[in-house]
């Protein structure tokens, strides 16, 4: 009677041992998997109208051909809470390692296609992309995600936070004649927007002469005013790619004015990009009140 209760013993031992073996080859097989990314920006703060280039990194945990990097946007933010291509466009690549893909616009997204990849092979990708000039300030992440052929994937790899500021205009003053009649010299100039939008109101505008004892007034848009100085705020737009926009100030030169003088111009929109382009110059001599020349 002992036989057969060892036999069952046996049997319900060798049940347990194959359950047993059957669980740990279910726990310790692979799971599927794909090539982590890591993604960087440059600049990660961009005016509207600039381009951003993110550079996407990693190693290859497998052999992968025609697979591919969808690049999106996400956790917007007020001007930029859109799809990536509703705010963005021009999708470029840069040379690429192992191999430079071809990037392209898809549905909401950018394509980096092919990516061909061996085992343990390092591989970085550059796409670079322009945020168009209309777009308002916000935030978004550059997002990326690695896809087989097969069109297998891990899911979304998260960017960096990226800021856009509002495009500005960006004027320039290019010094014109200086005319003469009597004691007063017209000073003109001509003013170009090569921002990507618009100027904006107000426009500080000024003038000076100096040292002291140049002029007796100035006339300019800001009126006639005694002495060699104005300043004033102008409303008016310089559209943008606008060239040759025209100004003028006038200085009556006192009649003992005598030596070198300085006169300086300065027009700044609201929204202006670089100031340091916005002012310019003339080095005035007076050797008598018939001879003054300016340059």
């Amino acid at each position: 009677m002992l036989v057969p209760t060892m036999r069952r013993s046996a049997a319900r031992a060798a049940v347990i041992l194959l359950t047993t073996a059957a669980a740990t080859a279910v726990i310790a097989g692979p799971a599927s998997a794909h090539p982590a990314l890591t993604i960087s920006a440059s600049p990660t703060t961009v005016t509207a109208g600039s381009t951003v280039t993110l550079t996407i990194t990693g190693t290859s945990n497998g052999n992968y051909t025609n697979a591919r990097i969808e690049v999106s946007a996400g956790s917007g933010t007020a001007g930029t809470t859109g799809t990536l291509t509703s705010f963005t466009s021009s999708p470029t690549c840069g040379a690429g390692i192992p191999s430079t893909p071809t990037c392209s616009e898809i549905t909401n997204k950018y394509k980096l296609y092919p990516i061909n990849l061996t085992n343990n092979q390092a591989f970085s990708y550059t796409i670079t992309f322009t945020v168009d000039s209309a777009t308002t300030a916000g935030t978004f992440k550059g997002n990326a995600q690695f896809y087989t052929s097969s069109n297998s994937t891990i899911g979304l790899t998260t960017g960096p936070t990226i800021t856009v500021n509002p495009a500005t205009s960006d004027l320039i003053l290019t010094k014109g004649p200086v005319n003469r009649t009597g004691n007063q010299l017209n000073f003109n100039w001509t003013s170009a927007n090569v921002g990507p939008v618009d100027s904006t109101n107000p426009n500080a505008f000024s003038g000076s002469a100096a040292p002291a004892g140049f002029a007796s007034q100035v006339g300019s848009a800001c009126g006639f005013i005694p002495g060699q100085s104005f300043s004033c705020d102008l409303n008016f737009v310089i559209p943008a790619g606008a060239t040759n926009e025209p100004g003028n100030a006038f200085f009556d030169v006192n009649l003992l004015a005598l030596g070198t003088y300085t006169v300086s111009i300065s027009l700044i929109p609201a929204n202006e990009a670089n100031p340091a382009d916005n002012t310019i110059s003339w080095n005035c001599t007076v050797l008598t009140g018939l001879i003054i020349t300016c340059t």
